[in-house]
């Protein structure tokens, strides 16, 4: 499973679909601040339940590179920096960019080294010593206002499907982005790995979640803007690192190949593969969204409606 959670927004806990919003009440949390970052950006920034099953937790952004290497069609980039920081990342680019570079374990994954669990939130839902979010505000002008919030996981683990587990991947970024007007939040995009509303009676196709684990993410965070115009980022408050923002490889492991004994299939379906490859970063995730994007979500939830009556039959016929 992709790392489970519900999002607690506005006293609400949202699902796994764009939500518009008629009416919003801020977090009411007087700690959750940052120096230059509109406030309402922070006001309604979300919370999060971890599930109480899921044994990885938010892991630190920087430390993901102190437990790999660059590596290309699984070789040791030649000339890389040492070592790899979140002020040289970048660098990488001039070696090639998505889907070519990727920031591979040096660890053996299946034998569970400890920095893929992550840091457990405190109680008071802070990753101490670990940066785990990075928020990233797009003003888009006339009072139009996109707030990005990333989180950072070491370790993604897959679902379990027909008994084998598909989709481990070393790495994994996931957000949910606000769209604001004035201040006003006006839809909430969330990441969402499964078809809406639609689960299979044995539930393979959906995560479930639960309160389990509280966690702030804002509380443990990097904070940014972002100029589309000339895909740059600037840190609001003047010091944390940017170079890392513009790095285009991957932030884990490339699917390793038939040959590798860790690697399986079911019936041979590359799509079905116990280990898939890392994804890209925060820069790789549209951070400039245009009407349209949202458009489209009113299509999703016409599919979730119909998905959910498929699965109404489903379960009268089982």
């Amino acid at each position: 499973m992709a790392p489970s959670f519900n999002l607690v927004w506005a006293g609400l806990a949202l699902g796994t679909i764009s939500h518009p919003l008629v009416s919003a009440v801020p977090l009411g949390n007087e700690k959750r601040q940052a120096m230059g970052v509109p406030p309402y950006v922070l006001s309604y920034a979300p919370k999060v339940w971890l599930q109480s099953q899921d044994p990885y937790y938010p892991s630190d952004i920087g430390a993901q590179l102190v437990h790999t290497k660059p590596q290309i069609d699984f070789n040791i980039v030649d000339g890389a920096p040492s070592p790899l920081t979140l002020d040289n990342l970048a660098s990488l680019n001039a070696f090639g960019g998505k889907d070519t570079v990727y920031l591979t374990s040096v660890d053996d994954v299946t034998q569970n080294p400890t920095w893929l669990n992550g840091v457990k939130p405190d109680g008071n839902g802070k990753t101490n010593g670990a940066t785990t979010c990075a928020v990233i505000v797009n003003d888009r002008g006339s009072g139009n206002v996109d707030a990005y919030y990333m989180y950072f996981y070491a370790n993604n683990q897959g679902n379990t499907v027909l008994g084998q587990e598909v989709g481990n991947h070393v790495g994994d970024w996931e957000h949910n982005m606000i769209r604001f007007q004035d201040g006003i939040p006006q839809a909430v995009w969330t990441h969402d790995h499964t078809i809406p509303g639609f689960n299979l009676p044995q539930g393979p196709l959906e995560d479930e979640t639960d309160q389990g684990t509280l966690w702030d993410p804002i509380a443990s965070a990097y904070f940014y803007s972002y100029n589309a115009a000339s895909d740059s980022f600037t840190a609001y408050d003047g010091t944390s690192p940017t170079n890392w923002l513009q790095y285009l490889g991957n932030w884990g492991d490339e699917q390793y190949p038939d040959s590798d004994p860790r690697q399986d299939k079911i019936l041979g379906i590359s799509q079905t593969a116990k280990y898939s490859s890392g994804p890209t970063g925060p820069r790789d995730k549209f951070l400039n969204r245009s009407e349209s994007v949202f458009e489209t979500l009113n299509l999703f939830r016409f599919m979730k409606a119909i998905f959910a009556e498929v699965q109404d039959l489903v379960n009268e016929s089982t």
